[in-house]
């Protein structure tokens, strides 16, 4: 029988800010090791330390666990205009949910949880698409 997870926060079911921080990890570990996702990891810095931790504090308040990332910066519009600069379209959210759910798998998340953040996730990536 599955645990009953419905009253709780996907920081919680995710195993709290130290999963978090090990999935922002994977995820650009995936960049990195996947060629079919080379048109996403130029869009940044080539020493992915800032971009690592940055990912991961969004993500750790986002699913409901520490504010470590900022009340301010954590609306659709904050997020849509940190990534305005960049030609982002189907093609390059696309990649970065590949990455997202390769990591997941990765790290050995069970179906429900990947489906539960997926949905997640897919919203999110329709905030920082710039393009058609």
């Amino acid at each position: 029988m599955a645990e009953d997870t419905s009253n709780s926060s996907l920081f919680d079911q995710i195993g709290g800010q130290t999963a978090v921080f090990n999935l922002a990890d994977q995820f650009y570990l995936v960049m990195q090791r996947e060629a079919e996702l080379s048109k996403l990891l130029v869009m940044h810095p080539s020493n992915l330390t800032r971009s690592r931790k940055k990912l991961a504090g969004y993500l750790c308040q986002w699913f409901g666990g520490p504010a470590l990332f900022g009340e301010d910066y954590m609306s659709a519009e904050w997020i849509r205009q940190r990534h305005q600069h960049l030609q982002i379209g189907f093609e390059e959210r696309d990649q970065w949910l590949r990455c997202m759910h390769l990591a997941m798998k990765d790290l050995g998340y069970n179906d429900q949880l990947r489906h539960a953040l997926g949905r997640k996730f897919f919203q999110l990536a329709g905030f920082i698409r710039t393009t058609v």
